[in-house]
């Protein structure tokens, strides 16, 4: 029996999204924190696309322009970001947004960040004549091998890759802390 797109989005999703494997979803997945620390700047979510431009020091690309959409389309839109993403962690991030039942205009950009990865902001204005704001990140960082995550000595919550850069993930607080080597990493 075929579901109705309608009841899909004003209940819990209807797609199995397994646990989280900490290790490997920071190994080669993409995470969706609440917070990144680039150098030393915070990444918030409320940030304007400029603001993300001045603070990370390089210009966005676009991946969707402006698009309008009703509550009801963003809600399918997120549906589809988790069906692309389908574990707990983007399950419950997702389940959050679309209970604001969000409409207006939507845009994704993203920066490619040299040495750790990609950066992809979602953007909401309730209209045209509003200022945007980012109310999701997806961060995919440069793949390595399991063998290459960490937990950190003391933490059994945090968890750490080096390479080119040193890359920190908080489980607890979904944080995400980024040292480039040019900038002590």
């Amino acid at each position: 029996m075929a579901l109705d797109p309608q009841s899909l989005c004003w209940r819990d999703y209807p797609i199995p999204a397994p646990a989280v494997r900490y290790e490997q979803a920071f190994a080669s997945e993409t995470l969706a924190p609440d917070r990144i620390s680039v150098n030393g700047k915070t990444v918030t979510l409320g940030l304007t696309e400029k603001n993300l431009n001045d603070l990370l020091r390089m210009t966005s690309t676009e991946v969707e322009d402006w698009r309008q959409r009703s509550d009801q389309e963003q809600c399918e839109y997120l549906l589809e970001v988790l069906r692309r993403h389908p574990n707990s962690m983007h399950l419950y991030k997702l389940g959050q947004i679309k209970l604001k039942k969000m409409s207006g205009l939507f845009r994704v950009a993203e920066w490619q960040l040299p040495d750790v990865g990609i950066l992809r902001a979602f953007f909401h204005k309730p209209s045209a004549d509003k200022p945007e704001t980012a109310y999701l990140y997806h961060l995919t960082l440069l793949p390595v091998a399991l063998d290459k995550v960490q937990r950190k000595s003391g933490q059994r919550y945090v968890l750490t890759k080096t390479g080119a850069s040193k890359v920190e993930w908080d489980i607890e607080t979904n944080r995400v802390s980024i040292a480039t080597r040019a900038h002590g990493g």
